[in-house]
Formats: structure tokens, sequence, C-alpha cells
């Protein structure tokens, strides 16, 4: 199980990478579609620019829950069961963020990009807790099946 929480932390990491990049893409998709002089987008080339970046926002949210499930069986310990519980706290907060963002940019839209560099930092650390640990041999390996005399 400890493999399993040492690759999901990796995993975690890497789509939230992932997802600081797709905002930008959507950023600089909606820019070029106002190439022209006087030219506007309307809700629906926003969303060609900004859909993949909301629906893989789901898919990292529950990344994120199973990643605390995961470290939960894995019996990781309170300190690191912590952290856990601040990164999935700041997962279910980014959502709302950008919920309530679209309505009142100030102080929500703003904080919505801040929020995402405090899960990048908080997901790395672990992945790179989880690294050191691991490139250190200081995790137990997986327990070898008893058998039975």
């Amino acid at each position: 199980m400890r493999t399993l929480y040492w690759a999901w932390s990796m995993i975690l990491f890497a789509m939230v990478i992932v997802q600081i990049g797709l905002a930008g893409y959507g950023a600089f998709y909606s820019a070029s579609k106002l190439e022209d002089e006087g030219s506007t987008i309307d809700e629906d080339v926003f969303f060609d620019g900004f859909g993949f970046h909301a629906l893989f926002g789901y898919l990292v949210i529950l990344a994120g829950l199973i990643f605390m499930v995961i470290g939960l069986i894995a019996g990781i310990g309170r300190w690191r069961l912590g952290r856990h519980g601040l990164l999935f706290l700041l997962l279910f907060l980014q959502f709302w963020l950008a919920i309530i963002g679209f309505g009142l940019p100030f102080p929500f839209g703003f904080l919505h990009p801040i929020n995402a560099v405090l899960i990048a930092g908080i997901s790395g650390w672990v992945a790179w807790d989880e690294w050191q640990l691991r490139k250190a041999g200081d995790v137990a390996t997986e327990p070898a099946p008893a058998t039975s005399a």
C-alpha cells in the first residue's frame, strides 16, 4: 500500500501541474480569439479554451480525495495526514473560488490562481518527501505474505 501511496503522490502532483498548464492554455486561447481590433468572445469561445481546465479540475479534486483515503489505509501518520487534509481543503476551496469568481472576480477570481500556487506547493512537498523517503530506503517495503508452516 505504501508503494501505491508513493505513486499516487507523484500522479497527483503531475495532475496539479497539468491543471495549471491548462489554465494558461485557456487564457491564451481566449486571447488569441481577440486578435482583431474591437473583436469580442462569447461564452462558447471562452469555454472552448477553459473547458479542459474545468473538467480536469474535477479529476484533480477526486484524485486528492483518493490520495487522502490511500494515506489513511497506508497508515502514514498524523503529520502527513494533516498535510493531506489541508491539500484536500485547498482543492475543495479551489472549486468554490472558481464558481464564485465568475460573479465576483475580486477577490474570489483573484484568489483562485493564488490558491493554485498553494496547492502546487503542498502537493509538491508531499511528493518530494515521499520521493526522498523512498530514495533513502526509509520506507518499509511491503511485507511478504505470511506462509503457513
